[in-house]
Formats: C-alpha cells, structure tokens, sequence
C-alpha cells in the first residue's frame, strides 16, 4: 500500500485521538490490529507510524480526501475505516465533532449515498 495513504490513515485516526483527548496507549492496539488487518503493515511499523503522525499537524479535510481517492474502487477498505473510526469514536465521550468528522469522511467516501 502507498506510505502517503497509510499516512492518510493514520492521521485521520490520530485526530480523533487528539480530538478528545482520548488515551494513546489505549487505542494503540485498536490501531496497530487496523493497520495489519486492512493494509498488511506489520504491528511495529504500525507503531512507529502512529507516533509519527501524532507529533505533526495534518490538514484533516486533505487526509480524508486522499484516503477517499485512495481507496476510490474498494469499498470494503472504505468500511472498514469507518468501522474503526466510529470505534474509536464510541470509546468515549462522545461530542458534536465527532459526529461531524464522522459524517464528513462518509460523505467524502460514498458522496452519491445519502
């Protein structure tokens, strides 16, 4: 899989995590399985790469837009993000922005369904 998309990925779950302030150590494992599971990346790697993105700033409607392209012709992938991301969201308080942010990846993923 192309590292930007991976990228991609990872940043738009680390929003959420930053988002409310959730508990990075607790959605490690959430994410690390994610990423072996959907896009074959080894737990390590995994890893390193949420620790990575956590520490830059991303453009949220960017990264959605190329995950959205990314993914274009497999909409299992694209349920599958939602998937995780709706969990990560569930596990905690949840706040409007959420709800937004969730909307607006859908919407970015499947824009003809509503």
């Amino acid at each position: 899989m192309d590292i930007m998309l991976k990228e991609s990925v990872a940043a738009l779950f680390c929003h959420v995590i930053k988002l409310d302030n959730k508990d990075l150590d607790a959605e490690r494992p959430l994410f690390q399985r994610f990423m072996r599971q959907d896009f074959d990346v080894p737990k390590e790697e995994a890893c390193a790469l949420l620790d990575e993105v956590m520490e830059k700033e991303y453009n949220i409607d960017t990264q959605i837009s190329m995950i959205a392209n990314g993914l274009s012709n497999e909409t299992y992938t694209k349920m599958s993000v939602l998937k995780q991301l709706n969990h990560i969201i569930v596990k905690s308080k949840l706040e409007d922005d959420d709800y937004d942010l969730f909307d607006k990846v859908k919407e970015a993923f499947f824009p003809n369904h509503k």
